[in-house]
């Protein structure tokens, strides 16, 4: 009970990225907090420089004493200087100039300005609400009309810009654009308003990152695929997968795509290109009319692919900090030594009462030690497979020593 609030971290990365929670009217006493209003109207104060370790929880204390900082941001006609860049904007809205300040590096490419809506008609020969033919690269064209511009936020925490585009004369979007005081992530809350048929709706970022290779998620790890278009086998990629991020990286100096449910990108050369909607009619004619929210976020990091560079930051915008009433302090609940160490899951065992199952994996594709500590003393630790069937038993401690392969999955049953 009280003025306080119980933030919840559900991942296994210490994060340190800003927090929403419902504005009351107060603040959280000892850090930057900014009144922000969301795409869907609710009321949110941002927080910032809130240090949650990994699986564990913080309480903060509210205060009505709101004390307003500085804001780090200067906005001056259709350029925005940031703690971390210098973003020029065109007419609609889209990013003509990406200037990394800590790389000292102009990071828009040839081609279209970052974040311009592509649209393309899409009649796959087969499949209609699954497959997109080669054919569509051909006929992607801008369309976004802006409709209306405004600054709704500026603060201590974060500069966020609100525009209204016209699609098509039945579609359109409502999205946030967000800079961050703390993190050079540039996040985008999309809101479609979609009732089209049969077109194909992308976001494009045209970069002038060059590798020959692409990381792209997948459960547990990521595929390598090629940026060139040499070899039919190349070029059948003109479409893929990816989940929570799609990097380019140099060796010390990388870009990569974040979102949180858009899961088709494609790519050639440093041109990243997601796809945010697809209007399909069959089975369903209707298609997937109606409105569709989702988060993406485009993320220069001084390094190259690394956990704590692109994977950390891929599961902090898919995994929000869970944010509770009242005081509930707790300790990690597990960690490890090693980012790339991945705390994926945490589970009731299926056939035991007083334990639990840990699934964890290695992220970047290299071979480690690790060592797993727990927050508390248990009975048993064992190795298991994925069915939760003991294979070997590990010391009985807090502190554990494991070995993984790349990209190897263990999974842990841990006994209390």
């Amino acid at each position: 009970e009280g003025d306080t609030v119980t933030v919840l971290n559900t991942t296994s990365f210490t994060r340190n990225d800003v927090i929403y929670i419902d504005d009351a009217g107060k603040a959280v006493k000892g850090v930057p907090c900014q009144k922000v209003t969301k795409l869907d109207g609710s009321q949110k104060v941002a927080v910032a420089n809130v240090t949650i370790p990994p699986l564990s929880a913080v309480s903060l204390e509210l205060t009505d004493c709101v004390e307003e900082a500085p804001s780090p941001f200067t906005y001056s006609g259709k350029t925005l200087e940031t703690p971390f860049a210098v973003v020029t904007f065109t007419e609609e809205g889209t990013i003509s100039s990406f200037f990394d300040k800590r790389a000292k590096r102009e990071l828009a490419g040839e081609g279209y300005p970052f974040n311009t809506f592509l649209l393309a008609e899409d009649v796959p020969l087969a499949w209609d609400n699954w497959d997109v033919d080669a054919d569509v690269e051909l006929k992607f064209k801008p369309c976004a009309k802006l409709l209306s511009e405004e600054v709704v936020s500026d603060g201590a925490v974060e500069f966020r810009i609100r525009r209204k585009y016209q699609l098509t004369e039945k579609s359109a979007v409502t999205q946030d654009m967000i800079f961050f005081a703390n993190s050079p992530e540039v996040r985008f809350e999309t809101l479609m308003h979609w009732y089209d048929n049969h077109r194909l709706l992308k976001t494009a970022f045209d970069t002038s990152v060059f590798c020959d290779f692409v990381r792209q998620e997948i459960q547990f790890g990521y595929l390598k695929r090629p940026t060139t278009r040499n070899t039919t086998i190349e070029q059948a990629k003109f479409e893929v997968l990816n989940h929570k991020y799609t990097d380019l990286s140099e060796p010390k100096f990388g870009v990569a795509i974040l979102n949180d449910c858009k899961y088709a990108i494609s790519v050639s050369g440093g041109q990243l290109r997601l796809t945010l909607h697809k209007g399909g009619n069959r089975p369903d004619w209707e298609g997937d009319h109606g409105e569709h929210y989702c988060e993406y976020s485009f993320l220069p990091h001084v390094g190259g692919f690394s956990a704590e560079t692109v994977v950390a930051p891929a599961y902090a915008l898919n995994y929000k900090p869970l944010v509770f009433a009242g005081k509930a302090d707790f300790a990690s609940l597990a960690k490890t030594s090693d980012a790339n160490i991945v705390i994926e899951t945490v589970k009731p065992c299926e056939d035991a009462e007083n334990a639990y199952i840990l699934r964890l994996y290695e992220a970047e594709g290299g071979f480690t030690h690790t060592t797993l500590t727990l927050g508390h003393a248990p009975k048993a630790v064992q190795v298991c497979n994925m069915l939760e069937e003991a294979q070997s038993d590990l010391p009985a401690e807090t502190d554990i020593s494991l070995t993984f392969r790349p990209f190897e999955i263990k999974t842990i049953k841990v006994t209390y």
